[in-house]
């Protein structure tokens, strides 16, 4: 990729929202009709939030954001993701950035640009006049390990330390903390015929299905005509953004430590009992 990049947003520049839509049209199957609802709902409603950056013309990245008020808690976080991010959007007085979603056009991936962006969105609080960043991060390798619980898998560190999820491990390099694991951030609900519809081929009985792209299994009960897919992610912010006391990384004895004790920070031990309280309050 060549050139310099330039942010707008929807509300200066509405014409590039074809663009955005290309930027953003790889995602699996069965999320597609979801996000493009929530999606057109942001542009419409929210497009003073929706950064493109742009290259030589072309977008080649989208930031979904809304403003939003938060304490800087975990207990204040949005605990249904992006569906309580957009609930909360209008309500109280907006103080923080959460951004629901940073996408990389296909064709661009893999070329550090994520991680540039990523330093970026501190930028675009600061033109946005707003206080806070939130960021809802979607563990991107995870679709490998299906089976793995979420909380398993985001806890699984290597040699260094760090997080094993690439794209986590990006967020986190980029100094932001663990704020809140949320179980249903994104949920996808719809009869069995819709299902079989996406996918091209029947689902023979009732029972969970290892679907392309999914993180977890997808839940198909023939018995009330449904198929279901819960989606989790995990909020993070800057550790200045913070209210409550987290874990500075250089000031440990043990670094490697810092990531999973964050984790504890923000309430989420992989297999504890506290865990599976976690889980419960939040539904």
């Amino acid at each position: 990729m060549t050139g310099t990049g330039r942010w707008v947003t929807l509300a200066d520049e509405p014409g590039l929202a074809d663009q955005n839509e290309a930027a953003e049209s790889d995602g699996p199957v069965f999320l597609a009709e979801l996000t493009a609802a929530q999606r057109e709902q942001l542009t419409r409603a929210h497009p003073a939030e929706q950064w493109l950056y742009v290259v030589d013309n072309r977008v080649v990245a989208v930031v979904r954001g809304l403003a939003l008020a938060w304490d800087g808690t975990s207990a204040g976080a949005p605990s249904s993701g992006v569906g309580g991010a957009m609930a909360l959007a209008g309500t109280g007085q907006a103080d923080t950035l959460a951004v629901l979603d940073l996408t990389v056009a296909p064709d661009v991936r893999g070329s550090g640009l994520g991680r540039h962006l990523l330093a970026e969105l501190d930028v675009l609080r600061g033109r946005s006049g707003l206080e806070r960043l939130l960021l809802l991060a979607r563990p991107h390798a995870k679709h490998r390990h299906p089976l793995v619980p979420f909380a398993r898998y985001v806890t699984a560190t290597d040699d260094e330390g760090r997080p094993h999820d690439g794209w986590l491990a990006a967020v986190w390099a980029a100094g932001f903390h663990p704020v809140l694991g949320v179980d249903r951030s994104l949920v996808a609900r719809a009869p069995v015929a819709v299902w079989e519809r996406w996918y091209g081929r029947p689902f023979p009985t009732s029972g969970p299905y290892l679907l392309p792209g999914a993180i977890k299994p997808a839940i198909v009960e023939y018995e009330v005509d449904e198929g279901r897919y819960r989606e989790p992610h995990l909020w993070m912010a800057p550790r200045e953004h913070l209210a409550q006391r987290t874990v500075d990384p250089a000031a440990l004895r043990v670094p490697r430590d810092a990531w999973r004790r964050a984790l504890a920070a923000a309430g989420l031990i992989a297999g504890s009992r506290r865990h599976r309280e976690v889980r419960r309050e939040l539904g």
